[in-house]
């Protein structure tokens, strides 16, 4: 049963700080107002007469101390007190004894189950405050001890996967790299003036030159990442038709384009985004990259400029094997290339999407992901729109 001392006004109620709650064991009347009279003025105080109803006492109260008498019909303190330390639950509630038995064999029994402390009969109520406000004290630090040392726990762990996923990412950017630069010392190794004269020399300097140009932009990525990361990427916005830019960027990989079909959508009037020319053509390229990579050589891509309010979008649409959506957010990040590519799942290589992200948002605008396994995948960009008329 619960006691309360008085009628309390329910302003003064809601103002009340919270208290600790006190879960009284005790089947003498006399000793339970004692314990009352002393604890009530400064704690919540819950009282159960026998052991059955002090352990269901202890499921709706959820005491933050229990006082619980040794000499009990029924089930006695010693058992009460091992039922609560047996259960996860319940075993780290502080337990104190109350008896009128000062042999040095019962108080070993009661600490050996679990108690932290002993109070005798007849109840001292200094003794009694002291004793309950040191083992609150106590159980307080504990918990807060408890808590920071999960925390730390928490945060160890993020870095050992973090550390994992740097070391991924660095495995995998060595390992998109050995591939050009294997290409190009062979065919480094091949140049001879007999080799420049032979009829399919222009192919091969062609795929010498997009194997320099893979390996430029992978270090491109890895630096600007970095640095957009940092705050440091400098940014020059102008008035920018980003039909233009699209043009641009197809012209930068036709080497790439082979049979597929890229089609782009003409904008009338021009749509005119304010943005860095460089790095907003620097993002096509890398997302019309990414679809050109994997999009089947029959397959096609079509761009899309409009107005969307007070922003310029750009859209690329592949007919690619698409994207799951449980990683549509990793493709963004730059640890979780690393995490894809060692599911096998990986829609990209390299820094490329990471790069388009934060050199988007660096401009005050956004990129969003649409894509299903089966159906083509689509990115879409929006920037600032630049109004006509305005300065930069």
């Amino acid at each position: 049963m619960n006691h309360s001392s008085s009628e309390v006004n329910p302003a003064a109620q809601l103002a009340r700080p919270v208290l600790n709650t006190i879960l009284i064991v005790e089947d003498v009347p006399a000793n339970i107002d004692i314990l009352l009279g002393v604890l009530e003025d400064e704690y919540s105080v819950s009282v159960a007469l026998d052991g059955r109803n002090a352990l269901m006492s202890v499921e709706t109260v959820n005491p933050d101390l229990i006082l619980l008498d040794i000499m009990m019909p029924g089930m006695d303190g010693y058992q009460v007190c091992a039922k609560l330390k047996e259960d996860p639950a319940t075993r780290e509630i502080p337990v104190i004894f109350l008896t009128a038995m000062n042999e040095d064999a019962d108080e070993e029994k009661g600490l050996r189950l679990g108690a932290v402390d002993y109070i005798t009969k007849p109840f001292n109520p200094g003794i009694v405050k002291a004793r309950v406000r040191t083992h609150l004290a106590l159980r307080q630090a504990r918990l807060e001890a408890l808590g920071q040392r999960d925390q730390i726990q928490a945060a160890y762990q993020k870095l050992n996967e973090l550390e994992t996923l740097r070391d991924d990412l660095v495995h995998m950017v060595v390992h998109d790299m050995r591939s050009p630069l294997t290409g190009l010392g062979m065919f480094l190794d091949l140049l001879s003036p007999e080799e420049v004269q032979r009829p399919d020399f222009p192919a091969t300097l062609r795929m010498m030159r997009e194997a320099s140009r893979a390996l430029a932009d992978m270090v491109s990525s890895l630096l600007d990442v970095s640095r957009l990361e940092a705050g440091q990427m400098p940014l020059h916005p102008e008035a920018c038709d980003l039909e233009q830019l699209t043009h641009a960027a197809r012209q930068q990989l036709s080497g790439l384009i082979q049979d597929r079909q890229i089609s782009i959508s003409p904008s009338d009037p021009p749509v005119v985004a304010q943005c860095d020319p460089v790095i907003t053509e620097r993002i096509i390229q890398n997302l019309l990259g990414n679809a050109l990579k994997f999009t089947p050589v029959e397959g096609s891509i079509r761009i899309e400029v409009s107005r969307e309010g007070p922003w310029a979008r750009f859209s690329i649409t592949d007919t690619g094997p698409g994207i799951p959506a449980e990683y549509h957010e990793k493709v963004f990040q730059k640890f979780g290339q690393a995490e894809l590519r060692k599911d096998r799942k990986q829609p990209s290589s390299g820094l490329g999407l990471a790069f388009c992200k934060l050199a988007v948002e660096a401009q005050g605008g956004g990129i969003q992901l649409e894509s299903e396994p089966g159906r083509g995948t689509t990115f879409h960009v929006r920037l600032p729109h630049h109004p006509p008329g305005k300065s930069g």
